[in-house]
């Protein structure tokens, strides 16, 4: 019988394997150069693999679950996605000897493109790797616009392959709700799960329902059905986290927590879900389950490219609060360690010993620690990401510093007054300290501050008076620098300008500036692409 002609060419493809036994990377090797492969790198742990991933573009990477000491296979693609060091079009394929639910559960949240127990054939991994790769070939192109930031128009070459009723058709319409979600088309992205919904209740499809009802307001719904898809599969993970996010957002943070936690027990090794389920916890007054999923996001963290001293933080405020404060302290001594020269981690740990402190009753400490604190705020005040700053207005109140804590509150709503999920946290703030009027009442006159702004600037644009509005933006910019609404805007009526009036060096990098802030703080916002191929048009003017 004639041999079955390859699907796909091997030979073409380079690959990295990556597994702390030697033996098992010469077994690998020998498989696929059997499949033709000729380009193979190897590595016996994640550090080496990621060094050679920053060095080199891979088609394919095998890697095992376990690597030895340091980081484990779920926590290297973490990374690698973090650091964009795969591409779309990569097969990352996770092995494993292990079957334990909880394995399976850590290796599956972080969506590689296939797992594979050992052992296993040649033939079963050449089959798996030959149907992804094709897969994959079939949405490359558009994947390559997404990477662009051309998102409108991958949606576009969506709706042209779905209306060819492909095979892989699903793949297409997932891949068009998840981009329609991504730029606010909401009403689009409905329509689309709908239509599958009618042909087959497709779980993806109802989770994007679930969505699309949650980002347009429409929250007994999400909730109706994320709650469903979780009751007929315990193990929908992505479910449950949608399922805690409408419901604190209902206000039903008690509720939301008990959902969490039992996500957090199916699947432990999820560190953002901890350190999600410790902050309602927080918030709900549970310090022990607080202290216990910080816990656990700080012994995750150790490896993760998530570690961060707020975990350390917040777990050392949960136990002093359920009464461990001695405990607590030991918490802030490794947060100090394992920080040694990083000065937010300086910061974070101040601030929460002087809150364990005035926990203790140990009122004179405290109020030193206190003031440490401060001094390093104002040295890296412009540098603090917004929950830092939000930790310090916190503080600063706690110790009597209230006029301190009210003003960073106040510009931390006013700086990103559409951010719902901070906007959230400014609320949880307030209410821990017991003063939930306050916080409403704060965040409803900064925001409503910012709006009246930006509707003025935005009538004068639409009344055709351009050099007032750019200076009524530029005025606001000098006060609100990191409000993304507001160097939007700059950004578009100073594009306007110089369409009609011609480019100058000075207004070109006032957009420059604005554009740079935006890809910082929100680089999926979809009018950016737009805004950056009408600067790059002028730049281009300008040098000819």
């Amino acid at each position: 019988m004639a041999a079955r002609k390859p699907r796909v060419d091997f030979s073409r493809k380079r690959f990295l394997i990556i597994d702390d036994f030697s033996d098992m990377r010469s077994m690998l090797r020998h498989m696929v150069e059997s499949f033709g492969a000729t380009r193979i790198d190897v590595a016996g742990d994640a550090k080496e693999a990621l060094k050679l991933m920053s060095r080199h573009s891979y088609d394919v990477v095998l890697c095992d679950y376990n690597l030895g000491e340091g980081k484990d296979g779920q926590q290297l693609l973490e990374e690698a996605k973090h650091r964009k060091l795969i591409r779309f079009s990569t097969v990352f394929m996770m092995l494993t000897a292990e079957n334990t639910m909880q394995m399976v559960m850590g290796a599956v949240e972080y969506y590689p493109d296939d797992y594979l127990s050992k052992p296993f054939t040649k033939d079963t991994l050449r089959q798996r790797l030959e149907r992804i790769i094709l897969r994959k070939a079939d949405l490359e192109e558009i994947e390559e616009r997404v990477q662009r930031g051309e998102l409108a128009e991958a949606i576009r070459l969506c709706d042209e392959r779905i209306r060819d009723r492909p095979r892989n058709l699903r793949e297409f319409q997932k891949l068009k709700g998840e981009l329609c979600l991504r730029q606010g088309r909401y009403q689009e992205a409905e329509a689309l799960y709908r239509d599958v919904i009618r042909e087959r209740p497709m779980p993806w499809a109802r989770l994007g329902l679930g969505k699309v009802f949650f980002h347009t307001g429409r929250l007994e719904a999400a909730r109706n059905t994320f709650q469903e898809l979780v009751e007929e599969n315990e193990h929908f993970m992505e479910a449950y986290d949608w399922l805690a996010k409408t419901l604190e957002r209902l206000g039903e943070e008690g509720e939301a927590r008990r959902w969490l936690e039992t996500a957090a027990t199916l699947s432990p090794k999820a560190i953002l879900r901890q350190m999600n389920l410790g902050d309602l916890a927080l918030r709900c007054q549970d310090y022990a389950t607080a202290a216990r999923a910080f816990k656990k996001a700080v012994k995750l963290g150790e490896h993760s490219v998530y570690r961060t001293p707020a975990n350390y933080s917040k777990q050392a405020r949960a136990l002093a609060r359920s009464g461990s404060g001695t405990e607590a302290l030991r918490v802030l001594g490794r947060l100090r360690r394992d920080f040694p020269d990083d000065q937010g981690a300086r910061l974070y740990a101040e601030l929460a010993e002087s809150t364990v402190l005035q926990d203790l009753g140990r009122d004179e400490e405290a109020q030193e620690a206190y003031r440490r604190a401060a001094r390093l705020f104002q040295e890296q005040q412009s540098r603090c990401p917004p929950a830092l700053v939000l930790e310090m207005a916190k503080t600063s109140i706690l110790h009597g510093d209230e006029q301190l804590g009210r003003e960073l509150a106040r510009e931390l709503v006013r700086n990103h007054h559409e951010d719902e999920a901070l906007l959230q946290q400014v609320q949880a703030a307030f209410a821990e300290i017991g003063r939930s009027e306050e916080g409403r009442e704060l965040i409803s006159d900064s925001r409503d501050n910012v709006v009246r702004l930006n509707n003025r600037g935005v009538r004068l644009v639409q009344e055709g008076q351009l050099e007032e509005a750019i200076r009524l933006f530029e005025a606001a910019l000098e006060d609100l620098p990191h409000n993304k609404t507001i160097n939007m805007n700059t950004a578009m009526v100073l594009l306007k300008y110089m369409e009609r009036h011609g480019p100058t060096p000075e207004h070109l990098e006032r957009v420059r500036r604005c554009l740079q802030m935006v890809r910082e703080t929100a680089p999926q916002e979809p009018d950016l692409p737009a805004l950056q191929a009408r600067f790059d048009r002028l730049v281009n003017a300008h040098a000819a």
